[in-house]
């Protein structure tokens, strides 16, 4: 049976007319229990089943808003589906690594979003992956197992090990982030000299995005990617107070009061010279060359992707 990634189905389940209103815990295909809507946990079903009958299918995996307690009544079905390395491979080489289906779902707009994946590409999340990457694996659960040689507990001990932070890289993240930070809240103040809009929106939506990435490294929280940034970065324990809504404000308006009001809360919160050179928030400029205009000859990967 071949794998197509954009496959459409009868839906096996008609569902009545939907409870948008509240959610309440379902028992999933292996065994997993989460609070729900209806309407997901039925979809849940259908895409497991589905998935169940192709025996290219090693394993399915439940990612997304879902697990993560992010979902909204018309929230998508986000899911893993695990190949051999052969068989993910080819996908990635021929384009046609995602997955979309509207017919399973059983419920108006909805669909199933997914990302085929492999226990290579696990393996390398764990030793090199990006911080969006591993947070991919952050509350996943599995739906069905059958990777030879793989048990259940196993696998979801893998994908415990990918979502943790790289402690190891900490402060070299810390540090760049830093000067990431300060760079751009200079981009701001010349952008506002200049009268330069599109310049001063890129520079305070680069602000926003490294004083998060400060506040999640400092807490040991991996990156989301920008869609659940703000979420996380109310979950982590140790930030700012009004971090949030200092963000809020200066995405909506970039005056120069709530550029500067953001930038000092941020800069002020901790001492952030610990382990790092004491004047980077003057001397960010080597930094930023190495993170930003050099990545194209050292190799390296762009701050903005780790």
């Amino acid at each position: 049976m071949g794998l197509n990634t954009n496959a459409t189905h009868p839906v096996p389940v008609q569902t009545p007319a939907l409870d948008l209103t509240s959610t309440k815990a379902f028992l999933l295909p292996n065994h997993v229990q989460l609070k729900m809507q209806t309407h997901h946990a039925e979809t849940i079903r259908n895409v497991t089943a589905h998935f169940e009958g192709n025996p290219k299918v090693l394993a399915l995996i439940l990612g997304g808003s879902i697990v993560h307690g992010y979902a909204l009544p018309s929230s998508d079905v986000d899911i893993m589906i695990v190949l051999a390395d052969a068989e993910y491979d080819a996908l990635v080489q021929a384009g046609r690594s995602t997955y979309h289906n509207s017919e399973l779902a059983t419920y108006p707009g909805g669909y199933i979003d997914g990302k085929f994946t492999s226990i290579a590409f696990l393996r390398d999340v764990i030793e090199r992956g990006s911080e969006p990457a591993r947070y991919g694996f952050k509350d996943a659960r599995i739906l069905f197992n059958r990777i030879p040689g793989l048990t259940d507990t196993e696998l979801d001990a893998l994908m415990r090990r990918a979502a943790e932070y790289p402690v190891a890289e900490k402060m070299d993240r810390l540090k760049r982030f830093r000067a990431q930070f300060a760079a751009w809240h200079w981009f701001a103040t010349e952008a506002r000299v200049k009268g330069n809009r599109f310049l001063l929106n890129l520079a305070v939506g680069k602000m926003t995005l490294f004083g998060i990435r400060l506040i999640l490294a400092d807490n040991e929280a991996p990156y989301p990617f920008h869609k659940w940034a703000l979420k996380e970065l109310e979950r982590v324990e140790d930030k700012p107070e009004g971090v949030v809504q200092a963000i809020e404000r200066v995405n909506e308006d970039p005056s120069e009061e709530n550029v500067e009001g953001f930038f000092e809360l941020i800069k002020n919160y901790k001492q952030w010279e610990e382990g790092m050179p004491p004047d980077g928030w003057q001397r960010w400029g080597s930094q930023f060359m190495a993170d930003v205009e050099l990545t194209w000859q050292t190799g390296g990967r762009a701050v903005d992707d780790l």
